[in-house]
């Protein structure tokens, strides 16, 4: 089950936009997923208190992970992930929130845990398209 926040999917310029909040392992530790324009990624990273941040740069990425102390990592994708090619991002990108989770916990093993919670990223996503 997703919590969901206050951010409400628009369409911007042709690009759908849309965030998905995926708990982890308890409800203490989540992940936020979000896909969309760069406004929109620095409108959901400002929602979730994020202080000043890289810039997101989707002309040379499909999708970033930005994470910070004290606040949940954040996936941030370019387009929907409805396409093999973007699947494989959010893949990509979960695993380094997961490391980054993992690690925050001081928790060094990448065991069934770790695996499971990089599919439930993906499959949690994939089923809020």
């Amino acid at each position: 089950m997703t919590q969901k926040k206050t951010i409400k999917p628009t369409e911007g310029k042709g690009v759908k936009e849309k965030s998905v909040v995926i708990p982890i392992l308890n409800d203490e530790y989540k992940v936020v997923v979000c896909w969309g324009s760069e406004k929109y990624i620095c409108k959901v990273l400002k929602d979730y208190h994020y202080p000043e941040h890289e810039p997101v740069d989707f002309e040379n990425n499909r999708g970033k992970l930005f994470a910070h102390s004290r606040c949940f990592p954040i996936i941030a994708l370019r387009e929907e992930p409805n396409k093999e090619t973007m699947i494989g991002t959010l893949a990509h990108e979960a695993f380094h929130a997961m490391d980054y989770i993992f690690r925050s916990i001081g928790e060094n093993s990448l065991d069934e845990v770790f695996a499971h919670s990089i599919g439930a990223i993906v499959r949690i996503t994939l089923n809020n398209l």
